[in-house]
């Protein structure tokens, strides 16, 4: 079976550029690849060519998918590639490419393809966000996410994020609408159930993987491969406590069980029934709560 890859770009994504796709292709081809490339130019169009391609047969097949965007665009090719036989991978193109530092898949884009074609598949778990809505005669919405999920302050910070500043400034644009959500800080309590028990929290960030906005490694025990999920659980009344949550979640220390604002335990089901709290999947808006999370076993092969 001859070796072949589609390549799914982002033009928009915060480190793409032609010489770095050019690289990609080159060195695939370089390995015995035909290169097929696909660009997106609205939200949902990965998520649909996905699709289109884990449904094509015999010699229209191809060996693997390859995201080169930002997570939102490897969040669409998991979605569309989920519990197909066609592996998925991830190339560095996003403003953090969160998925691709848990990875260690690094930023050389031709180092990178190099891991990709002498990786291993793996069948890797993953999330899964599924809505409550409260009319019998509107179906809930699933969206699976590979890193992570947030509810609460990151949440309404995604929210927040001018499209148009994100496109100059990247990860600027989240931390200028951090600073807004700070400023006019939400105190409302999160009532949830995990895993049966009751907890109220202001905010929640539930990890598949390690890493969360790139470099800060959330939840260390957290494994794609497993189908354990991680919540770190963000309890404050008032900005100053919020920035020491933030520090000592920095610090490790809400691992640790040190933490008085914040602490993460591992679960397997989540539901929050109170209505009105922002969603992120994947660092992608996704909606408001009342929600269920939990976790599929092998449900994408992923090569890394």
């Amino acid at each position: 079976m001859s070796l072949s890859v589609l390549i799914i770009v982002n033009p928009k994504a915060g480190t793409y550029s032609k010489g770095r796709l050019d690289t990609a292709i080159r060195t695939f081809k370089a390995a015995g690849y035909r290169v097929d490339i696909y660009f997106t130019s609205k939200t949902g169009d990965a998520g649909a060519k996905t699709k289109e391609a884990v449904a094509a047969l015999n010699k229209e097949a191809y060996s693997m998918i390859v995201s080169a965007g930002g997570d939102g665009t490897i969040n669409e090719v998991a979605n569309g590639a989920a519990f197909s036989e066609t592996p998925v991978s991830v190339l560095p193109f996003g403003t953090s490419s969160v998925l691709c530092k848990d990875l260690g898949i690094k930023d050389d884009i031709e180092v990178a393809v190099r891991k990709i074609i002498s990786g291993t598949t793996y069948n890797v778990s993953l999330g899964t966000i599924k809505t409550m809505p409260a009319e019998q005669t509107s179906p809930p919405i699933t969206r699976y996410f590979v890193g992570m999920a947030g509810v609460g302050f990151d949440a309404e910070a995604v929210y927040g994020v001018n499209k148009g500043i994100k496109a100059y400034a990247g990860v600027g644009a989240y931390i200028l609408s951090g600073i807004n959500c700070l400023l006019n800080l939400n105190s409302d309590k999160i009532k949830m159930a995990i895993d049966g028990d009751f907890i109220t929290c202001n905010t929640v960030i539930i990890s598949n993987g390690t890493r969360y906005g790139g470099d800060i490694n959330l939840a260390p025990r957290a494994d794609v491969r497993s189908p354990v999920l991680y919540a770190t659980i963000f309890q404050y009344s008032d900005r100053l406590e919020l920035i020491a949550a933030v520090g000592e979640v920095l610090l490790g220390r809400h691992v640790l069980v040190k933490s008085r604002y914040a602490r993460q335990i591992g679960f397997s089901s989540m539901k929050i029934e109170d209505s009105g709290f922002h969603v992120h999947v994947d660092g992608d808006y996704f909606g408001r709560t009342p929600i269920e999370v939990g976790s599929v076993e092998n449900a994408l092969r992923l090569i890394y």
